[in-house]
This record gives C-alpha cells, structure tokens and sequence, in this order.
C-alpha cells in the first residue's frame, strides 16, 4: 500500500550540473591520493536481468547509528553519480532511527520515481594477526672470518659475528572491512546483483568508505547495470 505522504516527501534539492563536475574532479582527485584499495571478493548477477540498466537507484545503508548511515548512503550515491548513473541517498525521505516498515520504504520508492533499490550493511570488521618467524643470514657488505667460533683472534671473531644478522621476529596486523551490496528491481522486487568487498588497512573510516562504495560502483558499471 502506498504512503499518502509519498507525493510529498521533503526530497534533498537536486545536484547542479556545475556541482557535480566539482565533487566528480574531487572525488578522482581523492581517490588517487589514497593508496587504499578495495577487491570485490565473489559477486553474482542474475541472468534473467541480463539486459537491465537502472536509471534510477534508491540507496538505502542497513545501520542502527544514523550517522554512519547517512555517511555510508552519501558516499555510495556520489560513487554511483561519479560512474555516470544516478542514486539517492533513502535518509533524505526516510529519516526514521528505527527500522524502516516495507510500507515506508516502497512509499518513497514509488513516490521518487526509482527503478532499483541499492541496499548496503557492513559484514565484518577483521583483524588479522600474521607472524613472520626471526632470521638469520650473512650480511653480504662484511668480511667473513671462516675457521670455527673463536679462532683468527679477537678482529676475526669480531668480523664473525658482525657478519652475522639476526633479524627477530614479528607480528603484523591488518584489518579488513567487508561490504555486503544487494541490488534489486522494483518492478518485479527480484535480486538482480550482489557482491561482497574487502577493504584491507584504510587510513580512516571515511577512507574506507569512499574505497569500499567506488569500488562497487565501477564494478556496477562494468556489468552494465547503470548507464
């Protein structure tokens, strides 16, 4: 059933052509500073949908902290507009802090005029723990003394041992974000595509972001699913 408020849902102003080639320049500009890099590890598209390119998407963020939400939602439809498609960010129409209802959110579907619903959650936040076990080997820049421990007198053992490098060992870790994106139709409300994206050792949260949704948008427009 539709929302009698749908017609009338308080819609964020729309982008102008002059500021979306600022925040596209700036978008490139920022991703090309960052070394953080984003892999789609497994992704599925339904090949019933094979001819189907979404005009418009409805970008909806599944987090219980509104901020995060908000942050996720903005970043993935600049991603998508960035690819040259066009996305709205739901918490312009939806602001709710609880669940949304199915009748909400097909409300402001129908209402905007939307063709694909683009819904995202955050999987896991991993920490790896990785051990590179202690060394030994000769430095190749010394001169080796040969003739067993203690001989060629004080210099000879001094040049011994120098020779020798020992290398302790070590702990690395590194942390690993995983995305989880469903795109769906809303004319027959089935599964068109889903991927899974990793994001090792971001700088920040909001690098994290900006690598995890620009990554899922490319992968997008590879399969052809925006324009």
């Amino acid at each position: 059933m539709t929302l009698a408020l749908a017609p009338t849902l308080p819609y964020p102003p729309p982008v102008t052509n002059a500021q979306l080639s600022t925040l596209c320049v700036f978008l490139i500009a920022l991703t090309a500073c960052s070394k953080t890099s984003t892999s789609i590890s497994q992704s599925y598209r339904n090949p019933g949908y094979e001819q189907t390119v979404f005009k418009k998407l409805f970008v909806i963020g599944v987090a219980q902290n509104q901020e995060s939400r908000k942050a996720f939602e903005d970043t993935f439809a600049s991603a998508i507009a960035n690819q040259g498609g066009e996305a709205q960010a739901s918490w312009g129409v939806l602001p709710e802090s609880t669940q949304l209802s199915e009748e909400q959110i097909r409300g402001a579907i129908e209402g905007g005029g939307f063709d694909g619903v683009l819904i995202i959650r955050l999987l896991s936040v991993d920490k790896d723990k990785e051990y590179t076990p202690a060394s030994t080997y000769n430095n190749p820049r010394t001169t080796y003394y040969g003739g067993g421990y203690g001989y060629g007198g004080y210099y000879g053992f001094y040049g011994t041992t120098y020779a020798k490098v020992h290398e302790p060992g070590y702990f690395e870790t590194s942390t690993t974000f995983r995305l989880e994106t469903n795109l769906y139709s809303v004319a027959t409300n089935g599964l068109v595509w889903t991927g899974q994206s990793e994001t090792v050792d971001p700088e920040s949260i909001s690098d994290a972001r900006t690598s995890m949704t620009a990554a899922v948008a490319k992968k997008l427009k590879e399969e052809k699913l925006i324009p």
